[in-house]
């Protein structure tokens, strides 16, 4: 039975496939011995393992698979008691250091030396000269995989990497093979975006890779594994924006998957969507072109000014992404939410903008303009009209509906896992990150605004918000957002959202008031996100009371 076990055991299984995989013929013949040999012992009739090999059915190899038929028993230890010839005296050994001290040193053969049935004791001289002839050989350049002590690991034929995506899917589906998988995460991004717009293979094999993507485990602990993976979604996505964008919000909610990897494609989401709305440029965008819709170098350049040339190629202005990619994203659009209400703040304090050169507030739209003309021509391109609209119905709304579907589920189970707060966390802030990627201008926007507000006011969030600070975050940031979107409708949504502009801020001024601040952590950026919300709202209530004093009496 111990036996049975063993050659069940991954570890026998590995070193027989190793043998056998092996380049040198002799390690094959070798594991296959080995093989056979063990498996006639536990196996019977079509059970029993065989290679059919003519090399296995030689004398030599039927002599291999026979050592385990051999018993091996305790001999007869009589001949041991037999005397034996010993050495005759101590001074043996020093006549024949004598005798060989006398032998001239010449090239000739040895003589050769009397058999005896006794030990022979030889002592070598060290006094004699080497030979300085020899001149060594320089020891030749070898590859890192050379090192291996065993020859058998030492991989020659190292597979290539793939150029169709098809070569893509079989590399990633082969999870045994560290090459394979290396080649196909290091490939997928630029190769998707590639084959994007030129084929049909992106579009047919969309959802297969996606899901071997999302689905993929970080067997060997490859460097930047995650940011790979990551980027070859985001790549998927940018490519075939409609449908992928249903496909992934739809596997966050149904699919069978971890709380890390539906927190990746709620990254992938919102990467992507400010990937097609203009505001990020991947760095793997520049590598992605056809090569059969170019030029060799030498020849463009004859074509090609040097300055078109370089304003043609988008230029990468996002940087290996960190694992909390969307929290650098929320922590960057923070920063200019708050700008100018804090630029503000600061003019009020220091007195009144007569008897100051220039106010806080001109600078910092100074600058502000500044930072936009020198980075104009990176952020603006050439996008359809149809993005916001994109954006909205295959983003958006497939997320939100889902999540309302969700909350009247029978599931618990599926309810427990949208409603941790991590995840639930970063649901709402790649909701804000998809609305501020629409922009202003979107024809949905309305839609959008209400239904968005409308979640983050729901009972099911705001239960969550009572006693965990990272969802109550969250909230407040997607209403520091819904502010900013709709800041030159502030009339439309006093008109028609007047009971969630008062409700939005009684709850705020709760917030304010409960949290205490001034650590410099979480509870500060709730105490400023609170602050910031608040003086928005008083803005437009104070310019429009008239319309929400007539929609709280109606």
């Amino acid at each position: 039975m111990k036996l049975v076990l063993l050659l069940r055991s991954s570890e026998y299984l590995r070193v027989v496939s190793n043998r056998i995989g092996a380049t040198q013929q002799r390690a094959r013949f070798l594991g296959m011995a080995v093989g056979e040999a063990l498996s006639g012992l536990t196996d019977k009739g079509a059970t029993k393992l065989d290679f059919h090999m003519d090399e296995l059915g030689t004398a030599e190899g039927k002599w291999y698979k026979g050592l385990v038929a051999i018993s091996d028993t305790i001999g007869p230890f009589d001949g041991l008691r037999a005397p034996s010839e010993t050495v005759t005296s101590t001074a043996t050994p020093r006549k024949t250091k004598t005798a060989q001290r006398k032998v001239p040193a010449t090239k000739t053969a040895p003589p050769k030396i009397p058999q005896k049935t006794g030990f022979i004791i030889e002592e070598l001289d060290d006094d004699e000269e080497e030979d300085d002839d020899l001149v060594p050989y320089a020891k030749p350049d070898s590859d890192a995989e050379d090192s291996e002590d065993d020859a058998t690991l030492v991989t020659r034929n190292k597979p290539k990497a793939p150029v169709y995506v098809r070569d893509l899917i079989v590399y990633l589906r082969d999870s045994e093979n560290y090459d394979r998988q290396k080649l196909a995460l290091e490939t997928a991004p630029v190769l998707i975006r590639r084959k994007g717009n030129f084929g049909t293979e992106v579009k047919e094999h969309a959802g297969e890779l996606a899901s071997l993507l999302v689905g993929l485990q970080d067997s060997y602990e490859m460097d930047d594994f995650y940011h790979l993976r990551l980027q070859g979604m985001v790549a998927l996505v940018v490519a075939q924006p409609q449908i992928m964008g249903q496909w992934f919000a739809r596997t966050f909610f149904e699919g069978d998957y971890s709380l890390s990897q539906r927190a990746s494609v709620l990254t992938v989401l919102g990467l992507s969507a400010r990937e097609l709305a203009g505001f990020e440029t991947s760095e793997y965008a520049a590598g992605a072109a056809f090569p059969s819709k170019t030029l060799p170098e030498r020849v463009e350049q004859l074509f090609i000014d040097s300055r078109t040339a370089d304003s043609r190629l988008p230029k990468s202005s996002l940087k290996a992404l960190p694992p909390s990619a969307l929290d650098s994203i929320v922590s960057s659009l923070t920063a200019d939410f708050l700008a100018p209400i804090a630029a503000d703040a600061a003019d009020a304090v220091t007195g009144p903008d007569v008897l100051k050169l220039s106010s806080f507030t001109s600078r910092v739209k100074e600058q502000q303009g500044a930072a936009g003309k020198a980075k104009a021509k990176a952020k603006i391109r050439k996008i359809p009209n149809t993005t916001a609209q994109l954006i909205s119905t295959s983003f958006f709304s497939p997320l939100t509906s889902r999540f309302q579907g969700a909350l009247h589920s029978a599931s618990a189970r599926t309810r427990g896992i949208l409603f941790e707060s991590f995840l639930l966390a970063q649901y709402l802030k790649t909701l804000a990150l998809l609305l501020h990627a629409a922009g202003p201008s979107t024809l949905a926007l309305p839609d959008m605004t209400a239904e968005y507000w409308g979640l983050l006011l729901g009972s099911s969030v705001q239960a969550h918000c009572a006693g965990d600070a990272t969802v109550r975050h969250a909230v407040l940031f997607g209403l520091l957002t819904l502010l900013d979107v709709n800041a030159d409708r502030m009339r439309d949504v006093c008109r028609d959202m007047g009971r969630e502009v008062v409700q939005t801020q009684e709850w705020v001024s709760q917030v304010f008031d409960n949290t205490r601040g001034g650590d410099g952590g979480q509870e500060n950026e709730i105490r400023m996100f609170a602050a910031a919300i608040l003086i928005r709202l008083r803005e437009g209530i104070e310019k429009y009371r008239a319309l929400l004093m007539g929609d709280m009496i109606g």
